[in-house]
């Protein structure tokens, strides 16, 4: 019963997972607000995106959409494998001190799973403004100032230690930087996580 509800759970979060990608898309494109499907996934996906903004610094409110997407995806990588776990429990095939190296295992591959997401994310973004800074981006664009927005945080510490010059490379040294933190920080927590949850599989895809 537990492995059949965490199946179900883990294509649950999948499908709201993309519904969550969805919106955001939609809100990029500034779709018709009066398009039923727009006004359907809007109401499915809000109240979360409400929640995740009360509980964020107002200077941060306006990324609460990525907020609920990773802890979604931190929610699919965890919950299905916790009930797992259990499952091997109560069939006899684990004990206590098994189940909470496996629970503390999947807590930290959920946990580089969410940083693997969030800094692939950043390096499409620095990758996208490095290419519109060569071409001279008109910022009425919305969508060049939505990835404006998402970029300038990210390579403004690093403009202030860099010479000016004709093109700006902040935005590949940021990219380096957090191809960096997922090859020797990231990669090494997610197989430690891996290690201790064996033999239960994560909800990933």
């Amino acid at each position: 019963m537990l492995e059949l509800l965490a199946s179900v759970l883990c294509f649950g979060l999948f499908l709201y997972k993309w519904l969550i990608i969805i919106a955001v898309l939609l809100t990029w494109v500034s779709a018709d607000p009066y398009n039923p499907i727009v006004q359907w996934i809007a109401r499915v996906t809000r109240p979360l995106w409400v929640w995740c903004e009360q509980r964020m610094p107002m200077m941060l409110a306006h990324f609460s959409p990525y907020a609920a997407l990773l802890l979604v995806i931190f929610a699919q990588a965890v919950v299905p494998a916790e009930l797992r776990s259990l499952n091997l429990l109560l069939e006899g095939q684990s004990d206590s001190n098994q189940i909470l190296l496996q629970s503390g295992g999947h807590l930290l591959q959920g946990a580089a799973i969410v940083l693997q997401s969030l800094f692939f994310f950043f390096v499409i973004v620095l990758v996208v403004w490095f290419f519109l800074t060569l071409v001279n981006p008109a910022f009425n664009n919305p969508l060049v100032r939505i990835i404006h927005v998402l970029a300038d945080p990210l390579i403004t510490p690093i403009q202030r230690y860099l010479p000016r010059t004709s093109v700006d490379f902040s935005p590949l040294i940021a990219m380096m930087f957090f191809m960096m933190l997922l090859t020797f920080v990231v990669g090494p927590i997610s197989q430690y996580g891996s290690s201790l949850s064996y033999p239960v599989p994560l909800c990933v895809f």
